[in-house]
């Protein structure tokens, strides 16, 4: 059953969208594989292993978690919702860092940033009457009682209050081991020029056509009201 997800991503011919997807080792805009940088103590099959579920659903920072769509509903009608939010809001900077979040590596916001969490909520909110959630609810284990009420009502338990914006780097990590600190060390020499001189300019569409299969990087509708749709 295929899944959709609003995302923020790079714009596909910018300097972090390149510099994520070969971090990743995977371009979601083409479908195919990178040579991901080198790592001293890590390797080329040990940074595979730390990126590999990060690299399945592409560079990208989570705006509105996957879901299904109604089925009365097609892509077309998505794509024209998505990209009318879109053209509500107005570029604006986003400094990044690379940083912890819980037990995994990301970029994050450098301070706290209003209007991204207005765009979050305006996506989770504008586009949930989309979603088909005539499913049973779903929860996670590990989730505060706030986060679990919101998982089952929303289909994610960061939303709203709990939105927490980030690009992940990496799976689950030891703080403080080796592996760790060479990891963030590397992150900082890769991601270094790039991420203080980010910004949004819209929000990207993002599709996964199988269960469990890779997401693709569908469209990205930008706030100035122009679409660019990608063959995938």
């Amino acid at each position: 059953m295929t899944r959709y997800a609003i995302y923020y991503a790079p714009r596909p011919d910018s300097e972090l969208w390149r510099a994520g997807c070969r971090w990743l080792g995977r371009d979601a805009l083409s479908g195919g594989a990178l040579t991901q940088p080198e790592v001293p103590g890590i390797g080329a099959e040990g940074l595979a292993g730390l990126t590999g579920e990060a690299a399945r659903y592409g560079w990208h920072a989570t705006l509105k978690a996957p879901f299904v769509l109604r089925p009365d509903l097609d892509e077309g009608a998505l794509l024209r919702r998505t990209a009318g939010l879109a053209a509500a809001f107005q570029p604006f900077a986003l400094n990044l860092e690379v940083g912890w979040l819980d037990d995994f590596l990301a970029l994050r916001p450098a301070a706290p940033l209003p209007r991204l969490d207005e765009l979050a909520v305006a996506c989770v909110a504008a586009l949930e009457p989309m979603a088909d959630r005539s499913g049973p609810a779903k929860s996670r284990p590990g989730l505060s009682l706030r986060q679990d009420e919101l998982c089952r009502r929303w289909g994610y338990p960061y939303v709203f209050e709990q939105f927490r914006f980030h690009l992940t780097l990496s799976g689950s990590l030891a703080r403080g081991s080796q592996t760790a600190a060479a990891l963030e060390a590397a992150a900082r020499r890769h991601f270094s020029g790039l991420v203080a001189a980010a910004g949004i300019e819209g929000v990207a569409l993002f599709v996964e056509r199988t269960p469990g299969g890779p997401f693709r990087y569908l469209a990205h509708c930008g706030f100035d009201g122009v679409v660019a749709r990608h063959d995938c």
